[in-house]
């Protein structure tokens, strides 16, 4: 159909008072006559009940939010909404008279989401602020009467684009519902029918997508990425419910049809409505076009079906509707929805999807240089070795005079709860590590994880039983801990690792709080994430305080062969005279990950309420049954057979892994020095620590290290590295990241640096450029 007679008269008095387009103006001049546009075409705004102007913590800094509560009392389903205006002019004011309307028209709590703009903040800067916002909205709603497990997105034009892209990246958290996506732009690189035949210069136009499109993205090249352009994902299956609403007369209308399209094929329940005769924006122009008055009640239709599945208002049947659903009402009932505000609170700790992110950014740069992950260096291992450990156990099992029927039922039943090699393992750390205890106090666990949380399980009895964790703090330790609701204590590391003030200090602070500082876990020698190491001075003070304020030492050892100079620190537990230590232990780094293998050494002793003793390990064995039952007979009989052959020294069996990582951790903090000359510092302003083994290197740099910016390194630069702000756990890291260097070849790491140096002098011009 022609235009609408309404849109023509808006055209006609656009024509009269010579308007210019937007992307003729200047960019201040341009955020002003769009705000402007806007307020004018949106008519009276809707008071609503409450109105909440905060701050949120973003990927680099505080973002506006506004949040709209309707009448009534909640919990109320929540709509995060995203503005529009081609990533470079909107603003919470642009999309008041939306958010006001659609709070009023739903009975949702609303937050509208001030993400940073372009060209001030190229992409993804925008995609990442929005997903911290529903991260946020998704925790914090209840606060303002909102309910988290009836949570929805949704954005006009750019907004939409960002509603989308931000769907697809919750698919692992936190839950999404509904999906609102009207006239968004879905593919940088279209080049479709309505991009062509809608060029009316008195309107939204090909020259205006393209202007925003420039202002957007650093790269053209960036376009192709999902993140900007959601309709070339791969993967559609599972997102939520959408509502796409499209306009006859708009260059993005085919682009929003065609993702429609994708998200059927997928499986995804769809309500897609061109508007006939409506063009660009008409949905923020509800004050001078019906149509906008119709899609606004459209809208909070679907989002009232959508979030309260009772809700008996039909949906809106005012324009040409084309309603495409995977699932026709003749069908079975739908499977069961489970909501993510009913699930534990630690599937939704960010750490959690930090982790995530990091995994997918490696998984879509396989060629970036990567110093993320702590793995032990590939070289070193061979196929065949697998059999050979294997037939070393069995053959050290028949000289023990073990029949072959015994043998078979070791390999092919379920063992001892405990473990089977546990003589062994205590064999070897007595001669690798002078640490003496009987072979009952040894538990073989499912991974060193695994040690973690059966003592963790056993030694918290109470909500207020606290672990002290040294900060930065090993994910696996903390997360752990909150899987179990137990509370964290961080106690600060120095340079030298933690101290023994710090560690009374903050037992002595959570004491006085009327709990119990129950245990204090540690990774004395070369730190995940710092690298940092405990002086053996250090070490005896703690011991002694552990005695004094009555804590139990978790001691973490996965990296302490592995020097680069000097010689090996006596553990904690080769010092423990009070059986104060419960040391954790795995050969994921001393012979193989993939064999899943760990350890505890609890030889703390446990009375009974009719006076007998037994060792902690025996409580751990309970909990132990009920969980993994038992850990892999085939996986202990390979690291079985591998001690066996290394005479159950694995210190000497890894002198060339120590020879290698050495040289790895050697030739990093050279290439360092090579690209950030100390003496040049005021000029880079990069500087780093030096630790005396182990894989991990801290750097600290003069630009924000958080996920945006290592999106970029791996797009531009292609070189992957852990932002170090997830590991803290009072705040902190923000200009530091961490480098590994166990699983690179030598030359990939020199290589790696020098990506990395490029990488931050973009970065620091980026910056000085105000750009």
């Amino acid at each position: 159909m022609p235009l609408d007679p309404q849109v023509q008269a808006l055209r006609a008095a656009k024509a009269a008072g010579e308007s210019r387009p937007l992307y003729l103006m200047e960019l201040a001049e341009a955020r002003r006559d769009d705000l402007a546009q806007i307020q004018a075409a949106g008519g009276d705004v809707d008071p609503v009940a409450e109105l909440h102007e905060l701050e949120l913590p973003g990927p680099d800094g505080p973002l506006p939010v506004r949040i709209y509560r309707p009448e009534g009392v909640g919990p109320f389903p929540v709509l995060v909404y995203f503005f529009g205006g081609g990533w470079t002019l909107g603003s919470l004011d642009t999309s008041d008279a939306i958010c006001r309307s659609l709070t009023n028209r739903t009975g949702c709590l609303t937050v509208s989401v001030g993400y940073r703009l372009a060209p001030e903040h190229k992409f993804p800067a925008a995609v990442h602020d929005c997903h911290a916002a529903v991260r946020w909205t998704a925790e914090q709603a209840h606060r303002f009467g909102g309910d988290p497990s009836r949570l929805a997105v949704g954005g006009d034009s750019a907004g939409g684009n960002l509603a989308a892209v931000v769907s697809q990246l919750a698919r692992s958290g936190p839950e999404i519902s509904a999906q609102l996506l009207v006239y968004p732009n879905t593919d940088h690189g279209s080049r479709t029918a309505s991009l062509a035949e809608n060029d009316d210069p008195l309107f939204f136009n090909s020259r205006s997508v393209d202007w925003y499109w420039g202002h957007y993205l650093a790269d053209p090249a960036d376009g192709a990425s999902p993140l900007a352009s959601p309709l070339l994902a791969e993967d559609l299956t599972g997102l939520p419910p959408a509502l796409v609403i499209t306009a006859e007369y708009d260059p993005l209308r085919d682009q929003g049809e065609q993702y429609a399209e994708r998200l059927r094929e997928a499986g995804v329940p769809v309500e897609l409505t061109r508007y006939p005769g409506m063009i660009h924006g008409f949905f923020a122009m509800s004050g001078v076009l019906d149509a906008g008055q119709q899609a606004l009640d459209q809208a909070a239709g679907f989002l009232r079906r959508t979030l309260t599945p009772a809700d008996p208002v039909p949906p809106a049947a005012t324009a040409a509707t084309v309603t495409v659903t995977a699932v026709p009402v003749t069908e079975a009932p739908a499977p069961v929805l489970l909501r993510q505000s009913e699930l534990h609170a630690s599937l939704s700790d960010p750490v959690l999807d930090a982790m995530n992110f990091l995994n997918e950014v490696t998984t879509r740069y396989p060629e970036a240089i990567s110093f993320a992950p702590g793995r032990p260096y590939e070289g070193f291992f061979e196929v065949e070795q697998i059999q050979g450990y294997l037939d070393s156990y069995l053959k050290y099992l028949g000289e023990l005079g073990h029949s072959r029927d015994e043998i078979r039922t070791r390999l092919f039943q379920y063992g001892r709860t405990n473990g089977q090699i546990h003589e062994l393992i205590a064999r070897t750390l007595l001669n690798d590590e002078g640490i003496s205890v009987p072979p009952e106090s040894v538990v073989v666990t499912v991974g060193c994880q695994e040690a973690m949380l059966l003592t963790l399980r056993a030694l918290f009895a109470g909500p207020d039983d606290v672990l002290l964790v040294s900060s930065p703090a090993y994910v696996g330790i903390t997360g752990a801990a909150r899987l179990l609701d137990i509370e964290i204590a961080p106690v600060p590391e120095e340079a030298d690792g933690v101290s023994a003030e710090a560690v009374r200090e903050v037992a002595r602070r959570v004491r006085a709080e009327g709990k119990r500082p129950r245990a204090l876990y540690l990774v004395p020698d070369f730190a995940n994430p710092s690298g940092g190491t405990v002086p053996t001075e250090t070490r005896h003070r703690l011991l002694a305080l552990a005695r004094e304020e009555d804590l139990l030492l978790l001691e973490d050892n996965p990296y302490g062969f592995f020097v680069r100079e000097g010689s090996p620190l006596p553990t904690l537990k080769s010092l423990d005279r009070e059986r104060r230590v419960v040391y954790l232990g795995s050969f994921a780094k001393t012979a193989f990950p993939g064999a899943r293998l760990g350890y505890l050494v609890a030889d703390q002793e446990v009375a009974g309420p009719d006076g007998r003793r037994g060792l902690l390990a025996e409580q751990l064995s309970k909990i132990k049954s009920m969980t993994t039952v038992n850990t892999s007979s085939l996986s202990q009989a390979v690291i079985g057979g591998l001690l066996v052959e290394q005479d159950f020294s694995l210190r000497s069996g890894n002198a060339q892994a120590v020879e290698f990582y050495r040289t790895s951790l050697r030739t990093l903090l050279a290439e360092l020095a090579r690209h950030f000359p100390p003496e040049r510092h005021a000029e880079h302003g990069v500087s780093w620590n030096r630790p005396a083994g182990g894989f991990f290197v801290v750097v600290t740099v003069p630009v924000v290290a958080d996920q945006a910016a290592l999106e970029r390194s791996a797009r531009s630069f292609e070189v992957l590295w852990t932002p170090m702000g997830d590991f803290y756990l009072a705040g902190g890291g923000t200009h530091q990241l961490r480098l590994s260097c166990s699983y690179l070849t030598h030359d990939r790491i020199a290589e790696g640096v020098r990506r990395l140096a490029a990488f931050l002098a973009a970065e620091t011009d980026h910056g000085s450029n105000g750009q």
